[in-house]
């Protein structure tokens, strides 16, 4: 079975007698435990179109796209690629999508082409900057999407799942590229916010494709649409961050997975429906900016988040 989608690995997972978790479900579960099982224990999820994850997987597949012909072919011919209309003709894909599983229009025109010029921009910049970010020199592709799904330590019956952006081969040593769209960057707390996808790809990666940890780099390839104006030093459409990655870095992070599963699963591999999962508003309600439940008072009233 050909793995190209989260379904394909749940599937798959499924066919083992496994469940599967995903990085994003235990980011959600570590940011409020409540969150996540309303989401995936009570099924309350509801859907909240964004242009952003439109551009973004847009954008993806419009990097990939000229990465995997460079490396495949050449770099003149990732060059002469048409990545406006592949851009294009993602986004409008994409967009008719979500449109057909929310029911409306949720962007403009105006919007949309302005996330388009964007794309064009930074791919604009990209193609004259590509050698200081990627060469074809001592290094080759190994692949674009690259799946995971592999057994977790703390129970044999759950699968982390999940796709590699970019891996690639550098000097004999592996690199896992994630592509992050962003308006002008990462600030500091961004950059402590997500490292944990990324040691987690890491930690499995090595177990599932018999990799030395030691071997295996990781990195966030950041695409910014936006540079500031009126700025007094040059700026770059790209923004790499390197999260820690060492031993201390991974056993944390796997202590936290751990946890999360020992907590949210049985022994068996079903959702614990017992287990205590406080509403964890954070420090003045951050964790609730972005929440879907934030105004449903009859899921998660107000009264019982914890700051």
């Amino acid at each position: 079975m050909e793995l190209k989608t989260p379904k394909d690995l749940a599937i798959k997972a499924r066919m083992l007698g496994k469940k599967t978790v995903s990085y994003s479900q235990f980011s959600r579960y570590k940011t409020c435990p409540k969150s996540w099982k309303l989401a995936y224990i009570d099924k309350e999820k509801s859907f909240d179109p964004s242009i952003y994850l439109i551009f973004g997987t847009a954008f993806h597949e419009t990097l990939q796209t000229y990465l995997d012909t460079m490396y495949t072919e050449t770099a003149v011919k990732a060059n002469e690629l048409d990545l406006g209309k592949i851009l294009m003709d993602s986004m409008r894909r994409e967009y008719k999508k979500v449109v057909e599983e929310c029911g409306k229009d949720f962007s403009t025109p105006k919007e949309l082409g302005e996330f388009y010029n964007d794309g064009i921009a930074i791919m604009d910049w990209f193609k004259k900057k590509r050698g200081a970010y990627f060469s074809k020199k001592n290094t080759e592709l190994v692949g674009i999407e690259m799946p995971i799904l592999c057994e977790t330590d703390s129970n044999p019956k759950i699968m982390m799942m999940g796709f590699m952006d970019i891996v690639m081969k550098e000097h004999g040593k592996i690199k896992i590229y994630d592509i992050k769209t962003s308006t002008r960057g990462w600030k500091a707390a961004q950059k402590r916010a997500n490292g944990d996808q990324l040691r987690l790809y890491k930690k499995f990666f090595s177990k599932q494709y018999k990799i030395d940890e030691k071997d295996i780099e990781v990195e966030y390839f950041i695409v910014k649409r936006k540079l500031w104006e009126n700025c007094d030093f040059p700026q770059k459409r790209i923004q790499q961050v390197r999260p820690a990655s060492g031993k201390p870095s991974l056993n944390k992070v796997m202590r936290e997975l751990d946890s999360f599963i020992s907590n949210a699963f049985t022994p068996e591999g079903k959702h614990n429906k017992e287990a205590n999962y406080p509403p964890v508003a954070g420090n003045k309600y951050v964790n609730c900016k972005w929440c879907e439940y934030r105004d449903r008072e009859d899921l998660c009233p107000k009264k019982e988040r914890i700051c």
